[in-house]
């Protein structure tokens, strides 16, 4: 695809890029009415609203710099939205190190995970945040939730083409209506009234506003962040606990199943949707399996109920919310309780949702796939059978792209893997700590700190990078720079 990729074809990208980075600018002026609303000090409105109009000028003069009039191809895409999500990230840190004082690579890692959608933390003294603060870092996991692209599609792309190729390279080809740009502002639409449907629940169940809006866009983006020391254990609330299970199963379901679902206004919708029946499933099936072990871990059974079904959910769907300590008993767990989760959150939720992982899907055509082929070698060469999942024919291709996508997501684990196990952590914590970094669950053991190994937390910033952008965008730098020449 990068074959021949030379300075027209990056003069492309950066135009590209400094057009999403200037459209995505305003959005900096959403925690400045926080920052209002709750009387924070003058240079928290200047600090907001500086990298704001620092993101927009940069946007601006890289777009000039790299003009280009030549339209945009699907190679330029996948290499533009990489290099969108690392060059976002940047300003989206700055108010992390500017309002908290944060070192810049710990800010970078914080803004990285609030907009892959993973929920890893190391914000220091969380309690004594700026409210501002709070809800930016929440703003950025819901806009990671949806896509940065999708946000900004309508206003930036001037030709339906390159809009299509944006919307495939972040992963979001799976459309809602024909027409593009009614798919992005449908999904918009669907998003907000999740939302607002989420922060509904949550605020009836007892948390004050503040809370259940920040609680809502966090677990609706599948993201699972804490807005205080205590968390969800120090509330002790099971209407909260249950509203957040819900929410992180509609996060974690296609937005398409949650359009037929508005338009017929029938449960139906989820019901007939099979990567929801096999996200539930799977659910079960991870409760029954755990259940046994933290019985036995906790001595209390009723505990170790509620503890098994959230953490499945929250697993499964990548939601990632802890009713733990992040340091406490997760790395206590047995190393069975440890493998199933980890399994679950490599699996993921469903394709076309804010959630990470490989998606049910492609686990579900990959499994298949061996069934068929264990079909095809004991049947006559001259019988053909049926290959078929949510009633479509799956072809060899797509299976052969599977596969390679699983084998490729299973390798930069390993490589994550091996790199935290080099920096002294324990092999079982060391793989949690990546699968859920890569599958943007945000689960941890303890590894994810504030004052952290740099090294593990550059090899962190990186999984969740490549796992959120599903791999294609950073396979297509590496063919960039080896395919790149003068012309």
């Amino acid at each position: 695809m990068l074959l021949g990729f030379g300075k027209n074809d990056l003069m492309i990208v950066f135009r590209d890029t400094g057009a999403f980075l200037r459209a995505s600018s305003f959005l900096f002026l959403v925690p400045v009415l926080v920052a209002l609303i709750y009387f924070e000090p003058l240079d928290n409105y200047i600090n907001y609203i500086s990298v704001g109009v620092f993101c927009s000028l940069s946007g601006h003069v890289i777009r000039k710099v790299f003009y280009s009039d030549k339209e945009s191809e699907l190679k330029h895409a996948f290499l533009s939205v990489g290099v969108l999500w690392v060059s976002f990230t940047f300003f989206a840190s700055l108010p992390f190190a500017l309002n908290h004082g944060m070192s810049f690579l710990d800010a970078y890692f914080e803004a990285m995970s609030a907009i892959t959608t993973t929920g890893l933390s190391v914000l220091p003294a969380i309690d004594s945040a700026p409210k501002s603060l709070l809800f930016w870092r929440s703003f950025l996991e819901w806009i990671g939730g949806i896509g940065i692209v999708v946000l900004a599609l309508t206003g930036v792309l001037s030709t339906y083409s390159r809009s299509v190729k944006y919307m495939i390279a972040e992963g979001r080809e799976k459309r809602i209506k024909p027409n593009l740009k009614n798919t992005a502002k449908q999904m918009i639409f669907i998003y907000t009234i999740m939302t607002l449907f989420g922060t509904s629940m949550l605020y009836f169940s007892g948390l004050d506003l503040f809370s259940a809006v920040n609680y809502s866009m966090s677990a609706i983006s599948t993201t699972g962040t804490s807005i205080s020391s205590q968390g969800l254990q120090g509330m002790h609330n099971y209407l909260v606990d249950f509203s957040l299970i819900v929410i992180m199963l509609l996060g974690a379901t296609s937005f398409s199943t949650h359009y037929l679902f508005i338009k017929r206004i029938h449960l139906k919708s989820y019901l007939e949707d099979r990567e929801f029946q096999i996200m539930l499933v799977l659910s079960a099936v991870s409760v029954v399996a755990i259940l046994p072990e933290l019985i036995r871990f906790y001595q209390n059974e009723s505990v170790a109920l509620e503890y098994a079904v959230f953490y499945a959910v929250s697993a499964i769907t990548e939601g990632g919310f802890d009713l733990v300590p992040l340091t406490g008993d997760i790395a206590l767990w047995s190393e069975f309780v440890k493998i199933i989760l980890i399994i679950i959150m490599f699996i993921g939720g469903s394709s076309g949702s804010t959630t990470g992982g490989v998606k049910i899907s492609r686990f579900w055509i990959f499994i298949k796939s061996i069934i068929w082929r264990i079909k095809s070698l004991v049947v006559a060469e001259n019988v053909i059978f049926s290959r078929k999942f949510e009633g479509r024919e799956v072809g060899e291709k797509e299976v052969n792209e599977i596969n390679q996508f699983i084998i490729l997501y299973l390798f930069f684990v390993i490589v994550g893997t091996i790199v935290l196990v080099n920096q002294g952590i324990p092999l079982g914590n060391s793989l949690f700590e990546v699968v859920s970094a890569q599958s943007n669950n945000g689960l941890s053991t303890g590894v994810t700190y504030p004052g952290m190994n740099p090294l593990v937390e550059l090899m962190l910033i990186f999984n969740m990078w490549i796992g959120r952008l599903e791999i294609i965008p950073f396979l297509s730098a590496l063919g960039f720079i080896l395919a790149f020449r003068e012309r």
